[in-house]
């Protein structure tokens, strides 16, 4: 007796190389949990499509998804019949191969190998490791306090005060240049003459000075 056993294998979507068993007479595929074949992606209507058998055959059904179910490049309305290798794409992102199998169940499958033997470990030796003695008690050092030393007061050491050396020159206070002393004189000196002019200076001249703007001017 010959047997045949479908399944799909996705090839892109978010686990690739999953495959899903197609055990039952009625299996369906979409979003919701309640699917037996759950798939979480936006794509992805909460029942998009389902596979049921027929004749010993597979088909693939869109149960009036959003974004479509497509075999082999095809968008289908109606129901289809699978064969191995066809692609069936759900919406854009989910890629799945569907697979076909036969094989007899009745047949035997005769063992080629022996069967393993176990061969008993030997107990490894164990060597007598003698206890190690108690360590006579060592104090523990105290730890050394660095103090930082205080600093010491400052001598002032007074020197008495040193008499003048006979013949030494003294320095000379410091005062106004030579020529500044000059040139002061000489000011004070040309103002003076111009304040002794202007005294003595006759009454028509003050009048030319200030064209007869004074009182009295002009002169008769």
């Amino acid at each position: 007796m010959v047997a045949s056993s479908f399944q799909i294998t996705m090839r892109s979507g978010p686990t690739p190389g999953k495959t899903f068993p197609l055990e039952r007479e009625e299996i369906h595929l979409g979003r919701d949990l309640a699917n037996e074949i759950a798939i979480n992606d936006p794509e992805i209507s909460r029942r998009h499509a389902r596979f049921f058998l027929r004749d010993e055959n597979i088909y693939v059904e869109d149960l009036g998804s959003t974004n479509g179910t497509f075999l082999n490049g095809e968008r289908i309305s109606t129901p289809q019949q699978l064969r191995s290798g066809d692609v069936i794409t759900f919406g854009e992102n989910i890629v799945v191969v569907f697979e076909k199998a036969i094989y007899d169940p009745d047949a035997t499958v005769v063992a080629t190998h022996e069967p393993p033997t176990f061969k008993a470990r030997k107990p490894e030796p164990q060597y007598y490791q003698p206890t190690p003695e108690p360590q006579a008690y060592q104090p523990v050092p105290e730890p050394v306090v660095y103090q930082q030393p205080q600093p010491q007061a400052q001598r002032v050491v007074e020197y008495p005060p040193q008499e003048p050396v006979p013949g030494a020159v003294k320095p000379k206070k410091a005062g106004l240049p030579t020529w500044l002393i000059v040139l002061i004189v000489a000011i004070v000196v040309i103002l003076c003459v111009i304040a002794v002019t202007l005294y003595f200076m006759p009454a028509s001249w003050w009048c030319a000075i200030t064209f007869d703007m004074l009182e009295g001017c002009p002169l008769p």
